[in-house]
């Protein structure tokens, strides 16, 4: 099989160096006497094959044109490889831009499952450029991307899927379906990877629903196998869109069953309006509180969205979801009164907790030993190195390479450069269109520049698989870089798609992701950058109040779509973490700050697991058997009973934080270690009752 994928290389990069070399075009004919690989070849073995070759490097990005001469009835069509199909757009990046790429390759590393195709869109774009990187962003900025469900078996399917969904195969896979605790065959035609939340979801056509679906990777059992050998088993529906499933709150996942209005206080609405103004319509009174109506699908999603606002929000319309709130709340209240109905085995006896927790709005801790995941395609890394051979000898007729340089650029080990360069070596051997003959000579790699090889020397068009890699990258990073005036990532991006073009513009399958408001964000970065004090206007939301504050920032931190900023607290007088999209608002003071050893950390930020916090404690939660499938998918759980309840443990740093998030659980979840707290998660369902009127919170 390896041999015979060597075979489609030579062949496929003999085709288009044949093309390239002869800057006109030529007939099938032309093609089959002097490509290498179709010699031998009968005529009807040579045109399946080269249809087949020219889809796939149509695929890649390269554009073959083809003409029909109208004049002669017996001439066949021409086929040619224009320059300007072929070669990269001039990209004017200067030293900030590349240095705020690379930048984004080194935070990505490790943590970004197309970080190889985004090594090799980088090799393209900055060829012959030097490669600076700013070290101040590199070390003020850490990314925690992947959620806790990412495993080497999601890798894998990352992998297939997006293969997948190049060569438009349709996939079979056992499926998980978690809400009717139920496995599946499945057989699905994939459209589209999405990134949400920290998870990956494959969207596509599923046979058995007949409809557009979309599913979990992470519930995804065994092998991902394809349907048949043909070369491609579906078209792309023209008017297939990802944003209803990118852009939807988690309420509005399913089928529309009405719409609420939820009254919202001072404290909170503007958040709401910031974060969730696009899916619903939002009405500011004269004293800063406000009217957000929205439609819904999951009465259980919106119903758990509000309790997370606490006492600064309350459902209003419909009566009936009012009523159902009351009923859920009661049902918090009363299941963690000390001598309530839990709904939980008698024989779970809590224990004391050990002390108080600390006020923390902390980030989610990263998965350990992620993996390296969706590797780049041969073909468009052949490219590359053909291309950074041939420019190493510039106007000269040969060169040599550092081998270890070349070797750290790729990130290949030295076996596969080598086997990488055997394989240029043979290109159109024999047809007399050579570009070079390279070899590995002791450290280096030498190179003799080849009658055509001036005519690769200039980077090729991105694939679409790594112009995906780059535009993802430059999506999650942002605008969060702090980095010099001016060296803003969006600038980058706007370079790069108008290089790639609306023709070849992949989209950017994102999730929803939790945004700061552009004023606060740039004034963040500014006071990071700048090590400048910072007076921020910021909503805890655990405690349900804004405070002002002075900080000293630190670093930034994106961990599952949202965005932290680490800084030194002068109210605090120590070490806290804030969500960006909960600050208010933002100045930065003329005052400079000196920077905290203890404070600057590398690599994703734990709050909760580097030794210089206070350790997490740790709460025993029970859970009901309609919560407790989504619960040990998210929590280690120590215990399961007959009844399919589960106890789980669950982290945390703030018990504010804690209290706040069983609420979210509409009384499936009970609190039963640390007791202490139990109290406390009773007198909060009471408070946020008592909003709902005299008559509710008596009952």
């Amino acid at each position: 099989m390896a041999m015979r994928d060597d075979d489609k290389l030579v062949r496929q990069l003999s085709l288009v160096s044949f093309l390239m070399a002869q800057q006109r075009p030529v007939t099938a004919g032309e093609i089959h006497e002097a490509v290498e690989g179709y010699g031998g070849m009968s005529e009807q073995a040579f045109l399946r094959r080269f249809y087949a070759d020219r889809a796939e490097i149509e695929a890649m990005g390269l554009r073959l044109s083809v003409e029909r001469p109208g004049d002669d009835p017996f001439q066949g069509d021409l086929y040619a490889l224009p320059a300007e199909n072929y070669y990269l757009p001039p990209l004017d990046f200067d030293d900030h831009e590349l240095s705020a790429l690379h930048t984004c390759l080194y935070l990505l590393e490790g943590q970004f499952a197309y970080a190889e195709p985004l090594r090799l869109a980088l090799q393209h774009l900055t060829l012959g450029r030097p490669s600076p990187l700013d070290d101040h962003a590199a070390r003020t900025v850490s990314v925690n991307l992947l959620g806790s469900d990412y495993s080497p078996e999601v890798a894998s399917h990352l992998t297939k899927i997006e293969s997948a969904i190049t060569r438009r195969k349709t996939i079979r896979f056992t499926y998980y379906t978690i809400g009717r605790d139920a496995r599946s065959e499945r057989e699905v035609d994939p459209y589209s990877l999405l990134y949400k939340g920290g998870n990956w979801y494959v969207v596509g056509y599923s046979h058995e629903r007949d409809d557009i679906r979309n599913f979990r990777l992470s519930r995804i059992e065994g092998r991902i196998t394809f349907k048949t050998r043909a070369e491609h088993d579906f078209s792309m529906p023209a008017d297939f869109d990802l944003a209803p499933y990118r852009e939807r709150a988690e309420w509005q996942l399913q089928d529309t069953q009405g719409e609420a209005t939820i009254e919202l206080s001072s404290t909170i609405a503007w958040w709401v309006e910031q974060m969730f103004g696009a899916h619903g319509a939002t009405t500011t009174h004269a004293d800063g509180s406000a009217t957000f109506t929205t439609s819904y699908g999951s009465r259980e999603e919106l119903l758990a969205f509000v309790l997370g606002l606490g006492v600064e929000a309350t459902i209003a319309q419909p009566a009936e979801l009012r009523e159902e709130m009351i009923s859920t709340l009661e049902r918090i209240r009363e299941r963690h009164q000390p001598d309530g109905d839990r709904g939980a085995p008698d024989a779970l006896v809590p224990r004391e907790p050990d002390g108080d927790e600390p006020e923390s709005e902390a980030p989610p801790p990263a998965p350990q030993g992620v993996e390296k995941v969706v590797p780049v395609e041969r073909f468009a890394r052949l490219l590359a190195l053909m291309t950074r051979l041939l420019a190493a000898c510039g106007d000269a007729s040969e060169a040599r390479i550092d081998l270890a340089e070349l070797q750290d650029e790729l990130n290949l080990d030295r076996v596969t450069l080598e086997e990488d360069i055997g394989l240029l070596n043979l290109i159109n051997f024999g047809g007399g269109c050579y570009a070079l003959y390279a070899q590995v000579d002791g450290g280096d790699v030498s190179v003799v520049k080849e009658t055509y090889g001036d005519r690769f020397a200039r980077p090729a068009r991105l694939s679409p698989l790594e112009a995906k890699a780059l535009l993802w990258a430059l999506e999650f990073i942002g605008d969060r870089l702090p980095t010099e005036a001016g060296a803003r990532l969006s600038t980058v991006r706007a370079k790069v798609e108008a290089a790639i073009g609306d023709d070849h513009l992949p989209s950017v399958e994102l999730g929803r992701a939790h945004e700061a408001n552009a004023a606060v964000g740039e004034a963040v970065n500014q006071a990071v950058r700048d090590e400048r004090l910072l007076d921020i206007e910021y909503w805890t939301s655990s405690k349900d109040t804004i405070t002002e504050r002075t900080i000293e920032p630190h670093l930034l931190v994106n961990s599952e779509d949202a965005w932290y900023v680490v800084a030194y607290c002068h109210r605090a007088e120590e070490q806290r973490t804030f969500r960006l999209d909960r600050i208010r608002g933002a100045v930065p003071r003329t005052e400079r700050f000196e920077r905290r050893p203890e404070i600057t950390a590398s690599g994703p930020y734990l709050p909760w697991g580097d030794r210089r916090e206070p350790i997490a404690q740790s709460a025993s939660v029970w859970c009901s058997p309609s919560l407790a499938r989504w619960m040990m998918e998210k929590h280690q759980s120590w215990e399961r009973f007959a009844d399919g309840s589960v106890l789980v443990e669950i982290p945390y740093a703030s018990a504010d934080w804690l209290v706040k998030e069983l609420l979210k659980y509409r009384g499936e979840a009970v609190l039963f270690e640390p007791v202490a707290l139990r109290g406390t998660v009773a007198e909060m369902a009471g408070r946020v009752l008592a909003g709902y009127g005299a008559a509710a919170a008596a009952r």
